[in-house]
């Protein structure tokens, strides 16, 4: 028979000291069970509730057997004891507490379990005194983070603080199959402190080892707790070199200054150009965010960069600031910004600094950057959104001139599709679409490039002129330049009403009619003054090249006047879906033919074209009624389209589909072979009465591999005009891309030569957790430039490729890339360099990561130019 006794009040309260120890709380009561301990598969375990004082917190103890010694004055729980409260458990092989020293002791295979999974292990654990103070032996703590912490002994000073003799700390899980061996990296201090109340740990004389061998000694070192998100204290280390900088170091310091409010304080000295500063700023609201980000230097040796405007010269101050934030109104409105402002085009690339809006790629040099500042506010509805937004941009490629970036305010699109009910309309129904548009622009200098070979200014080799081939003196006439962009002002609004509607006949054809009113109207004022000059030698004699902006007159005959065209157009849509089921799966082929009927258009001279000058003719606008870009052109007359798509679901085999077709001008003015300012539409094979075929062909036989196959075919000769390629393939551990693009010379908008090019990138898991990787460029056009390049170039001319090794587990992240990128950091093309960068980036969980970018190209400076 057994009996139940209430345990002592203060024993629950050593229980929840020593549970305390590790974030646990208990409190108990017990039962003692006659001198032979039962056996638990007897169904006689002894579980009992006491709340010590606090009946809202029920604590369960179960044991083999529970003893209550008068003798010795000790209550005793052993056999695999439990306690569980508050939704934590106390285990251990036994449990004592003596009554008159008040000391309780743990012992056995101690583990404490928190709610959130956490882990506490220990051989022994032990309390003294007034509960305020503890030891425990051999310890180990997981936590939920997946963080790993242990000592020989831990002390509980007090509630907030507890020290670690002989600790180690790692984000590393031990091997499985062998848990003796250390993990993969680890700190081993004398101490570690953990301050409770600040969140923190610190560590006292450390060694940072990799798989137990110390590799670096830190005397002193301070991490946040595993468990907070963000706490004040230092990042990891920044390292860097660049030869016009030289070795940089940096201890960036993070400092939460509130709940949802921070900054960041990067100092990093330069042995070259000596203390360089970053500092960034967040704050988050209640309805939006808002960082800011600012960088700068006093340069103490200038002259390590080439003078202008190759280089940022003589300038002494250096610096950057950008900043971005959004605000949301309402849920459905939300006002935000992106600006970025340098004090000069060449800041960020000669520090090796990132920016949220730059543009490009660092594998590409600084082939077409440039920094995009917007701001801007959108509305977004079920059916319909509103987005007005202004746009600033800075050249930072050294061909950029400065003048001839517009700064584009305000864009205003509008946009609303709503349903029409049949049955309230007299069967009419369908959906009616608003779409509206308002740009205007505004730019200081006109630009202008040669139609054919492109010609640079011969004092600097940098900027776009135009020029006679045989006199050698400017000639901006329409038939041999181009005018890619208005220096002045030039404003235009677009609103177009459609209707559609789609129906089904009794066989299945589908049938989309449509109707539609385009109105158009813009007000132009370009300079008719001001110009770039630069002057320059040709065989020795001086010549002189100029921008002008008087040459806009002869592309554009009016000015500073409103011109404006109203298009209305009708049109059918055709579609006849087709289902066959096959041996290998089923089939789906659909004929498509489009008409669309429109007046003609402007007259040509009267042609402004700023936004719809990236005109691509493929399978994804085929079916467009309007197939430019943008809104400053638009079609004319009567055009056909018709094609057919394809579709074989093989199931388990995969899948493919092809797409096939080609646009006619049936009727009227084809406004493709109507040139504008930048003879846009001229070779873009639309501008034929019948225009070139189209294809597209993809295959996947299951998720590993794809490839799609893009082209255009002369619709005459079926000569490939454009073919786009690319396949990926993943194959136990090798993954493999590849993409190839090659299309045919466009003298007339600026393209003497076939551009061809060929990337492939692959990686290969070595092992389970290492990776060798690569990715290379090849400029397979650039050969047809050797008699402007100082060294001819090979067929396969390699514009960049990237090589790198890396090991990646659940708490470590190693990488090593080295990069070499082809870069137009001093004109076009002849005077193309190679920037060579290594790249070492290390992530510890936890601990933070490091980048160490290291150039090896060295600069030099040669008659005002520098030479990588």
């Amino acid at each position: 028979m057994f009996r139940r006794v209430r345990v002592p009040a203060s024993l629950a309260v050593a229980l929840v000291f020593l549970v305390a120890l590790s974030a646990f709380v208990a409190r108990t009561q017990a039962q003692t069970p006659p001198p032979a301990a039962p056996s638990r598969t007897l169904n006689d375990r002894f579980a009992a509730g006491a709340n010590s004082g606090d009946k809202k917190s029920p604590m369960v103890v179960e044991a083999d057997r529970v003893v209550y010694d008068d003798k010795a004055h000790t209550v005793t729980a052993e056999g695999d004891a439990q306690i569980y409260y508050q939704g934590k458990v106390l285990e251990a092989d036994r449990v004592t507490y003596f009554r008159e020293s008040g000391r309780v002791l743990a012992e056995g295979a101690v583990k404490l379990t928190e709610p959130d999974g956490g882990l506490t292990h220990a051989d022994r654990m032990e309390l003294t005194g007034d509960f305020k103070q503890g030891f425990v032996d051999t310890v180990r703590a997981d936590t939920k983070e997946k963080t790993h912490l242990s000592a020989t002994r831990s002390e509980k000073r007090d509630e907030n603080t507890t020290v670690f003799e002989k600790g180690t700390y790692t984000a590393c899980p031990s091997c499985a199959e062998h848990p003796e061996r250390p993990p993969l990296w680890r700190l081993r201090a004398e101490k570690i402190i953990h301050k409770n109340a600040e969140q923190m740990l610190y560590y006292e004389h450390a060694w940072f080892e990799l798989y137990g061998v110390p590799i670096a000694y830190i005397p002193f070192l301070s991490t946040a707790d595993p468990s907070v998100t963000r706490q004040s204290g230092f990042l990891a280390p920044r390292l860097t070199y660049r030869s016009t900088t030289g070795f940089g170091a940096g201890v960036p310091y993070f400092w939460a200054i509130a709940p949802n409010m921070d900054v960041t304080l990067t100092p990093m000295y330069m042995t070259r150009q000596g203390l360089f500063g970053e500092v960034e700023f967040r704050h988050r609201l209640e309805n939006g965010y808002y960082q800011i980000m600012a960088s700068g230097i006093h340069q103490r040796q200038d002259e390590a960069f080439a003078s202008e405007p190759w280089g940022s010269g003589d300038r002494t101050n250096r610096g950057a600031v950008e900043s971005l934030g959004a605000i949301w109104l309402s849920p459905m409105w939300k006002f935000g910004w992106d600006i970025a402002r340098v004090s000069d085009k060449w800041f960020l690339n000669d520090y090796g600094l990132p920016s949220g809006n730059l543009t490009g790629s660092a594998l590409s040099g600084n082939f077409f950057r440039e920094t995009s500042s917007t701001v801007y506010l959108t509305g977004q509805g079920e059916r319909g959104y509103f987005d007005l937004r202004g746009f600033s941009f800075q050249g930072m490629a050294n061909s950029d001139l400065q003048p001839q970036l517009a700064a584009v305010w305000p864009i205003l699109d509008y946009n609303k599709t709503i349903d029409i009910k049949p049955e309230q309309t007299l069967g009419i129904g369908g959906q009616l679409e608003i779409d509206g548009n308002l740009t205007s622009s505004s730019a200081g200098l006109a630009s202008y490039q040669q139609i054919g070979a492109v010609t640079l200014d011969r004092q600097y080799g940098l900027y776009n002129v135009c020029r006679n081939p045989v006199t050698g003196k400017p000639d901006y006439n329409q038939g041999s330049c181009l005018m890619n962009g208005i220096g002045g002002d030039y404003t235009t609004a677009t609103l177009q009403l459609s209707w559609q509607r789609k129906l089904i006949d009794p066989i299945g054809d589908v049938w989309t009619p449509f109707v539609f009113a385009r109105a158009n109207g813009n007000f132009l004022n370009y300079k008719t003054t001001g110009e770039a000059i630069y002057f320059g030698t040709d065989n020795g004699i001086a010549v002189t090249d100029i921008i002008p902006n008087a040459a806009q007159g002869a592309f554009l005959s009016t000015n500073n006047q409103f011109n404006g065209y109203v298009t209305p157009g009708v049109g059918v849509d055709w579609r006849y879906p087709l289902l066959a089921k096959t041996a290998i799966g089923n089939l789906v082929i659909e004929p498509i033919a489009q008409v669309i009927a429109r007046p003609n258009g402007q007259n040509a001279n009267t042609l402004v074209n700023m936004d719809a000058q990236s005109l691509v003719f493929d399978d994804t606008n085929l079916f467009e009624w309007n197939k430019y870009s943008g809104y400053d052109r638009f079609e004319t007359g009567v055009r056909a389209n018709y094609g057919a798509q394809f579709t074989l679901d093989m199931d388990k085999n995969g899948y493919a589909s092809a797409m096939f077709g080609q646009s006619q001008q049936l009727a009227g003015i084809n406004s493709y072979a109507t040139p504008d300012m930048a003879n846009i539409g001229l070779s873009s094979g639309l501008d034929t009465r019948a225009s070139d075929y189209i294809s597209r062909v993809s295959y996947s036989p299951n998720s590993n591999y794809t490839l799609v196959v893009k082209s255009r075919f002369d619709e005459n000769t079926w000569a490939m005009r454009r073919l786009d390629a690319a396949a990926t393939a993943h194959y136990g551990p090798v993954s493999f891309g590849a993409q190839f693009a090659n299309y045919e010379q466009q003298p007339l908008i600026g393209y003497v030569y076939r551009r061809e090019g060929l990337q492939f990138n692959t990686r290969y898991d070595v092992l389970e957790h290492y990776y060798v990787s690569g990715n290379v460029n090849f400029d397979l056009g650039r050969h047809y430039y050797n008699a402007f390049l100082a060294q001819p170039a090979p067929v396969f001319a390699v514009a960049s490729f990237v090589a790198g090794v890396g090991y990646a587990d659940d708490c470590t992240k190693l990488t090593l890339n080295y990069i070499n990128a082809l870069s137009d950091n001093y004109g076009y093309p002849a005077t193309y360099t190679r920037n060579q960068t290594v790249l070492l980036t290390l992530d510890l969980r936890t601990l933070g990561s490091i980048k160490a970018p290291f150039a090896l190209s060295p600069s030099q400076i040669q008659d005002g130019v520098r030479y990588n």
